[in-house]
């Protein structure tokens, strides 16, 4: 639980983001803690969908190409300048930056003016790898005042010499609730083993693979459900190879999210395997385990190393053979048993959440 020190309601203080509020949920985990310390706060968000147009803090590329790489490189130092000019105009007390791109950009910025009074958050490996550009991620992270992390994994691929917090990507009263709930849901309707894809619909190559080695298996139907940029892709596929047994709806509110999941027997989070993202902890899995979902997850991965330790689906290397696991899986399921390993982890994650927020209150309370 949150505990509160000091008084720091006369605070103001900036959250910066790479993307749209849609793609950064995590950023409610800010605004909640803000809001209970009485904070005022702002959003600086790169507009790229024109789904936050009327933002007073957005910077606006809806409608521009960003596939080439110029462009891009120039609207990424474009809006660098714009959050700049917002924080000085603003005279912001504290600064939350999200994504290493921006902790690269603004390093020399913030360890000048906000040094102490900045903290970063660190949900992607990316940019901060390349060997010409580490050096001005560790110079962020020299003059951070708290460093967060979405996942475990990552501390592998970060300086040693510094602490990391875990935020999970979730919601932590929902989490409770959960925990708090027993599941009264049921894992197949009418014999049909539901696979589900929820959320941002990326990975073309990955979720090809599950989508041929489900497809027109009568034991199996697929949904995949939200937006991004392998969406259209998939849906040409599937109707050029007459795959039947698959549905693809857009972009859902997130009240509606829970009535989705119900249905589902698996949550998909087949990924690549690479450094990327065999580190990460995606939004699938925390609604997995708030929802008692069993999981389809890739061999090697943290997700997968938390798979094996505590039963909680099928771990899959290649896509050859899917339907006999899945099946293999459900035919041993005992569910009161998995629904307790799902609220043993979700009883650690919720531990590891509570320690990054009170990290991020003595941070404001500085």
């Amino acid at each position: 639980m949150l505990s509160f020190d000091s008084d720091v309601s006369f605070m103001k203080v900036a959250i910066v983001i790479l993307g749209n509020r849609w793609v950064c949920p995590y950023v409610n985990t800010y605004i909640r803690i803000l809001e209970k310390l009485g904070c005022e706060y702002d959003v600086i968000l790169w507009d790229r969908d024109g789904s936050d147009r009327d933002g007073a803090h957005a910077f606006s590329s809806a409608g521009t190409q960003l596939g080439n790489p110029f462009v891009k490189t120039v609207y990424y130092f474009r809006y660098a300048c714009f959050i700049k000019r917002r924080i000085e105009a603003n005279g912001y007390d504290k600064v939350i930056v999200s994504g290493p791109h921006l902790a690269i950009l603004l390093s020399l910025f913030l360890s000048k003016k906000y040094n102490g009074r900045y903290m970063l958050d660190y949900r992607d490996l990316s940019v901060e790898q390349h060997p010409l550009l580490s050096p001005f991620y560790s110079l962020a992270l020299s003059g951070s005042a708290c460093n967060v992390i979405s996942s475990p994994g990552f501390r592998c691929f970060l300086p040693l010499s510094y602490n990391y917090y875990v935020s999970h990507n979730f919601s932590i009263d929902e989490a409770r609730r959960s925990l708090e709930t027993p599941s009264l849901c049921t894992l197949q309707r009418d014999g049909i083993c539901d696979v589900l894809t929820v959320g941002s619909v990326r990975n073309f190559n990955s979720n090809v693979k599950v989508l041929s080695a489900l497809a027109n298996d009568k034991r199996f139907c697929m949904r995949f459900v939200g937006r991004g940029e392998a969406q259209t892709a998939l849906q040409e596929y599937a109707k050029a190879n007459d795959i039947e047994n698959v549905e693809f709806s857009g972009f859902y509110e997130k009240e509606d999210e829970a009535a989705i999941v119900s249905g589902a027997t698996f949550i998909n989070i087949f990924f690549p395997m690479n450094n990327e993202h065999s580190v990460i902890m995606s939004n699938r899995f925390y609604l997995a385990l708030i929802h008692k979902k069993p999981v389809i997850v890739t061999a090697g991965s943290t997700q997968a190393s938390y798979v094996e330790e505590y039963g909680l689906g099928v771990v899959v290397k290649e896509c050859g053979n899917l339907d006999s696991q899945l099946m293999e899986f459900l035919s041993k399921l005992d569910y009161k048993t998995f629904c307790n390993s799902c609220n043993s982890l979700l009883s650690r994650f919720v531990g590891e959440h509570e320690e990054f927020e009170n990290a991020v209150v003595k941070f404001l309370q500085k």
